[in-house]
């Protein structure tokens, strides 16, 4: 009987003090959480052969894009662009400039807060994707989808970093994604336990923090989450829960092996959570987001070959430069 109420009391006492940690940490930890990392981004100019476009949301914003149509050709699909954070639709061109000289046309927008873009007040985005990027995801294929043309052109989603993440999130929640491309993109379940990995010494000593349980550490990190999201106003996504089971769209995940943000053991992660359709390209050298600036050509071509696969009937007929002078699609772009 004693040793029953030893248990009774070692119970509570253990779970108030799991609670008082949690209740010190995780503010700490949600600081961590917010704070962006120092990523080197420049907007660009969009070429002169764009056709700068205006997308609505259903939340009453106006977001900005541009399409870009290939130079000799009918387009064989859509290339839809997702920038970086702090980056625009402009750079769609750069990145995706394979995809373009083989006949694909290029739909790059600004997500809100971004570029110039509507800004939505009370909401001041970082590097983690929330709800509110899906929600220009959405306004952006509803465009795609009642734009006469490019509505029965295949989709290929395109993104960079956080856009990484927004076009494998995109392919989970649209069927009509046939193909993905991702640069640098990340899981914010498994980046933020990077971070709290990385910098617990700053919050807790470093010999306490080897003796926490596992549950301990993932309840701090749900209430890190919890209080960051009441304190910016917004919902952070996961793609872990985002893709379903039964997904199989061929995704192309780009990572540098110089990264030191999306370290190559994170970019395995995604590579895991997007599963068997999934092909991981590990580049040497190349930091964040810079693979393309390492290895140009050997980039273009494996984005290509990757779309290609995935979209075999797309490449069955090419165009001639002669009927592409009579495309609708390039006589209506202008005034839809």
């Amino acid at each position: 009987m004693p040793y029953l109420w030893i248990i009774l009391g070692v119970i509570p006492t253990a779970w108030l003090m799991d609670y008082m940690l949690r209740l010190y940490v995780a503010p700490r930890i949600a600081d961590i959480f917010e704070n962006n990392p120092p990523f080197d981004v420049s907007a660009e100019s969009p070429p002169n052969a764009a056709e700068l476009i205006s997308i609505p949301t259903a939340d009453g914003l106006t977001l900005t894009g541009s399409l870009v149509l290939p130079e000799f050709e009918t387009p064989r699909g859509l290339v839809i662009f997702f920038p970086e954070l702090n980056g625009n639709h402009a750079m769609s061109v750069r990145y995706c400039a394979g995809l373009l000289k083989a006949g694909f046309a290029l739909l790059g927008f600004d997500f809100r807060n971004q570029g110039v873009s509507d800004k939505q007040e009370e909401y001041d985005p970082i590097h983690w994707i929330t709800e509110y990027e899906l929600r220009d995801v959405e306004a952006v294929m509803e465009y795609v989808e009642s734009h006469p043309q490019l509505a029965t052109l295949p989709i290929v989603s395109f993104g960079v970093s956080r856009g990484g993440v927004a076009a494998i999130i995109a392919a989970g929640r649209y069927p009509r994604v046939r193909a993905v491309i991702a640069d640098s993109a990340f899981s914010t379940h498994a980046m933020t336990r990077h971070f709290v990995d990385r910098f617990a010494k700053f919050i807790i000593p470093q010999w306490l923090f080897r003796y926490l349980p596992e549950i301990h550490i993932r309840g701090a990190l749900r209430d890190a989450m919890q209080i960051s999201q009441r304190r910016r106003n917004c919902t952070y996504l996961h793609m872990e829960d985002e893709l379903p089971a039964s997904l199989n769209t061929p995704m192309l995940l780009i990572s540098g092996l110089s990264d030191s943000y999306v370290r190559p053991d994170l970019a395995r992660h995604v590579h895991r959570v997007c599963g068997d359709a999934a092909e991981l390209w590990l580049v040497e050298n190349a930091k964040h987001n810079k693979a393309r600036e390492q290895q140009p050509e050997e980039y273009d071509r494996r984005v290509v070959d990757h779309v290609a696969q995935a979209l075999p009937d797309a490449f069955e007929q090419p165009e001639s430069a002669d009927d592409a002078s009579d495309s609708p699609l390039r006589a209506d772009i202008a005034t839809s």
